[in-house]
């Protein structure tokens, strides 16, 4: 695998037309990269209602939970 600077400098080593095309190829692949993490998104509420915790939540666990037993 490429370093940046292996990459930036294949680059500088490509005519003007192929840097704007390979910038715009990069760009639209970052656009689409960034919209798919945008959809990906946490929608608050999505689940409302679906979890449940118990009334003895906080109450001290009993000793047999620790040991096994």
């Amino acid at each position: 695998m490429s370093t940046v600077s292996e990459i930036a400098q294949a680059a500088a080593e490509l005519s003007l037309e192929e840097q704007r095309l390979l910038l715009t190829t990069l760009s639209a692949q970052v656009r689409e990269v960034e919209s798919k993490s945008a959809v990906l998104q946490r929608i608050p509420g999505l689940h409302r209602g679906m979890v449940w915790m118990a009334d003895d939540f906080n109450d001290p666990l009993p000793d047999d939970w620790f040991t096994g037993e």
